[in-house]
């Protein structure tokens, strides 16, 4: 499968991942023939890529670490809780954790997937969408950083509910607001007085925007001073928020792992940032990447622990010239002069 920017979509392309639009509907489904009327559809639902089919890389497959099924579930049952708390009712702790036990379960099982959620965004995804993603992002850095399935659980069940404290702010606050800086304050208050949750998930909720330099909200907590489980958040959401645009421009996920990378020690933990990004799918496999050499070809294979090293099958080299089938490939794990100057949209 081939993942392709929406504006280079023609019609007559086959759909080889289903596109889902707001509350997990299926807006178009697996092998589906694109129409004009389609690709316009998917315009108007802000879908910025989709994979389809492409004989040149036609093996590629992509494992999801967290099933779709699971993921829209679980915002379900945030988007119940943020209610619960708008309408004065208690939160369903066991609820709660029983999805964070779900989405753990399947990491476990799918521990060697690499991070690819950024390329199984929701069409119109919203901020109940947003948390699950950040618990999942959380949860496998927490994996990859020796954690217990106790500890994974909290951490992820304070992930999930990192904005909470939302639900207490009126819906008309932007998020440049400074009255939005409260809701910190609010997501601990309710964690900490429900006996279901512990002192760590309210932390989580309290000191996300915490920054490793000080230079955070709401108490201006620095270094380890701040929760470690707060500090991976911190990266998690900002991530996230970075590649799907959730409060400005969206970036590409390499792009977004260069500013995580930057603020490392500034906003960030700098090994807890380390972590983080090299686990990231960066260019993911499918995409369409232009080298440092001139040679343009698709991101076939991605080694663990190194993802801005990837095999790349070459389609076009540097002289232009055009491969349609035996296309040589190169591995940038053992061409070390080489390396990925540009992700290519179309």
């Amino acid at each position: 499968m081939r993942r392709i920017g929406l504006k280079w979509l023609q019609p007559g392309m086959i759909l080889e991942r289903p596109v889902y639009g707001k509350g997990g509907r299926i807006l178009l489904d697996k092998g589906i023939a694109l129409k004009e009327s389609y690709i316009r559809r998917l315009a108007d639902f802000g879908v910025t890529h989709v994979y389809v089919y492409d004989e040149r890389v036609a093996e590629i497959i992509i494992d999801d670490v967290v099933n779709e099924e699971t993921r829209l579930e679980a915002a379900e049952i945030v988007k119940e809780a943020v209610n619960n708390i708008r309408f004065g009712k208690e939160l369903n702790a066991k609820v709660i954790k029983q999805a964070v036990t779900e989405v753990i379960d399947e990491i476990l099982n799918n521990r060697d997937a690499l991070f690819h959620l950024s390329e199984l965004r929701i069409a119109g995804e919203n901020l109940f969408h947003h948390s699950v993603t950040v618990a999942i992002y959380a949860i496998l850095t927490g994996l990859n950083i020796n954690y217990n399935k106790e500890d994974m659980l909290k951490l992820g069940t304070g992930a999930l509910l990192h904005d909470i404290g939302k639900s207490r702010l009126p819906e008309w606050i932007e998020p440049g607001y400074e009255a939005m800086k409260n809701h910190t304050v609010y997501g601990f208050e309710i964690l900490r007085r429900d006996r279901d949750f512990s002192l760590l998930e309210a932390h989580v909720a309290y000191q996300h925007h915490e920054m490793f330099d000080g230079s955070g909200y709401p108490r201006q907590l620095k270094g380890r001073n701040i929760h470690e489980f707060a500090r991976i958040t911190a990266i998690a959401n900002t991530y996230d928020a970075l590649v799907t645009g959730l409060y400005n421009k969206r970036l590409l996920p390499y792009q977004a792992i260069e500013y995580i990378t930057a603020q490392a020690g500034a906003a960030f933990d700098p090994e807890l940032a380390r972590v983080f990004s090299t686990n990231i799918v960066v260019y993911p496999l499918g995409s369409l990447v232009r080298l440092n050499t001139g040679d343009k070809g698709f991101v076939v294979k991605i080694p663990k622990n190194y993802p801005t090293r990837p095999v790349v099958r070459i389609i076009e080299d540097s002289m232009q010239r055009k491969y349609l089938k035996d296309c040589p490939e190169i591995d940038l794990m053992k061409e070390l002069t080489v390396f990925i100057e540009d992700v290519i949209e179309e």
